[in-house]
């Protein structure tokens, strides 16, 4: 029977740890749940872990992801935006789960981390405008951050468990991407500097921090190759080779226009969705992204039957997991003109009735006549017209 002691209408209890007898409060006004209290202080005296566990909470778990990127990102393992990542996601999760309706912080102990209670923050979350595919990351830190806990010894659950059944964000990837005329159309509408910067990223495959970091002598155009400053892992400061007419002339073109200060390539650019959207615009395309601009050399390369081993090296990916899934995805109209490529060698390929998507390669000779037989080499035509032979010339908004 657990020693208990009773003062006014609280039961109050004794324990001993490390030989000492502590007495402390119980906080409750029933004898047997007083009793249930005290049983717990014993066990928890005995077993060190299972005290731990008992007081282990989302923040503190949430802590040890973030203590964990922190040191990832010290050891240039992990990028800052992706520390910042988890710490917005994890904000959330800390914001509906451990604040009650005044605001009050109310800890959340791990050992009350059930299927119900994702249930409920994906419920909040929905109700507050978020999207599936944003509740589906905010998920994935708090399956990283339990990961974590169980690593530590203080959750023994399985995180994997916990998703609702029938939760699925149907995560669909966008399939933009440019074609020739549309790069031209757009780039007409940009200024000087900002249409370099988009011809770059088209012509190298660079995510927009990379290009925040190129210097003008990243671009070696006479060896025939350039440093992309990727940071998001180690791939991603990567060298990529300039090949073909048309990718060299893209990168005459962006340091023809390209006005960074101090070494830089490109001037500082505020607000780059806003002024996108408004020159996608007035150039009468689709809306494209940064990102989208990434996709485009990616397809560009599928398109010329570049195999996605090397896709992935160019773009900075460490396997072929998104080029599969996401920048190797092709029209019907460009699987035909690629199958066209390997079992007609003959074949003149052309533009799709859409326009949506134009053939990437020029006929090629056979070996025996082309000079330099064994060299790679692309050409991209305007719209399945010949390929250009004097360069990519297309005059920007300052013109």
């Amino acid at each position: 029977m657990a020693r208990l002691t009773k003062r006014g209408t609280t039961w109050y209890g004794y324990v001993y740890e490390g030989g000492r007898r502590i007495q402390r409060t119980t906080k409750c006004t029933d004898k047997r749940a007083a009793e249930t209290v005290v049983v717990g202080w014993e066990r928890d005296a005995a077993d060190p872990d299972h005290a731990a566990r008992s007081k282990a909470t989302l923040s503190g778990a949430l802590k040890l992801l973030l203590d964990q990127r922190a040191e990832e990102v010290a050891a240039s393992r992990r990028s800052e935006s992706t520390l910042a990542f988890y710490k917005v996601k994890g904000g959330h999760l800390l914001r509906v789960l451990e604040y009650d309706d005044q605001e009050r912080y109310v800890p959340l102990p791990l050992t009350e981390m059930k299927t119900v209670t994702v249930r409920r923050y994906i419920t909040q979350r929905r109700v507050e405008g978020a999207r599936d595919t944003t509740i589906a990351k905010e998920l994935v830190t708090l399956r990283s951050a339990l990961r974590c806990a169980i690593t530590e010894g203080l959750w023994a659950g399985d995180p994997k468990a916990l998703i609702p059944v029938g939760f699925s964000p149907d995560y669909k990837p966008r399939e933009r991407w440019l074609i020739v005329s549309e790069l031209q159309a757009l780039l007409s509408k940009l200024e000087a500097d900002r249409a370099a910067r988009v011809a770059f990223m088209c012509a190298t495959g660079a995510e927009w921090s990379a290009t925040e970091r190129s210097l003008r002598s990243d671009v070696d155009l006479e060896k025939g190759e350039l440093l992309l400053r990727g940071s998001k892992n180690p791939a991603r400061w990567r060298r990529v080779p300039i090949v073909g007419e048309f990718f060299r002339s893209l990168l005459e073109y962006v340091l023809k226009w390209a006005v960074g200060a101090e070494g830089r390539l490109f001037a500082p650019w505020v607000s780059p969705a806003v002024v996108l959207k408004r020159a996608c615009k007035n150039a009468g395309i689709m809306v494209a992204t940064p990102n989208d601009f990434r996709r485009t050399y990616a397809t560009w390369l599928i398109q010329a039957d570049v195999p996605n081993q090397v896709v992935a090296r160019c773009l900075g990916h460490r396997s072929t997991r998104m080029v599969d899934l996401v920048y190797g995805r092709q029209t019907t109209e460009s699987l035909r003109d690629s199958l066209a490529r390997k079992l007609d060698p003959g074949c003149i390929n052309s533009a799709s009735p859409s326009g949506r998507s134009p053939a990437f390669m020029a006929p090629m000779a056979p070996a025996a006549e082309t000079p330099n037989a064994g060299k790679t080499s692309f050409s991209v035509p305007r719209d399945g017209v010949e390929p250009p032979t004097r360069g990519f010339s297309i005059p920007c908004s300052t013109n």
